[in-house]
């Protein structure tokens, strides 16, 4: 009797736990747009005066390398101002399936 009870509770409590739904692949229709990510690293760059912002850069690389080097290059350039600094992000977005190609890679050339 106890192991009928023991049964009868272990499969109550795989009954009630939540099923695990299989995310639906995307289907485009005809004519409809296919979403791509970003071709380019893009850098925003932004410099600052005594803590205020004086202007904002955006300018975008094909390597990730080259977007990192101009960006530590503006950051020299603006500590170079008196009381001034700079800050950037560089930024690519991707989507499910896009592949990182060797232009993506930090590494060093």
């Amino acid at each position: 009797m106890n192991k009928i009870t023991a049964i009868g509770v272990i499969l109550f409590l795989f009954g009630c736990a939540p099923q695990v739904k299989q995310q639906e692949p995307i289907v485009l229709k005809k004519g409809e747009p296919i979403p791509l990510g970003d071709q380019f690293w893009t850098l925003d760059f932004t410099y600052f005066y005594k803590g205020k912002e004086i202007k904002t850069v955006i300018s975008q690389y094909d390597h990730r390398r080259d977007c990192f080097e101009a960006m530590f290059k503006m950051q020299k350039e603006a500590s170079k101002m008196p009381h001034g600094s700079g800050a950037g992000l560089c930024k690519k977005l991707f989507v499910d399936g896009q592949e990182r190609t060797d232009k993506d890679r930090l590494g060093f050339r």
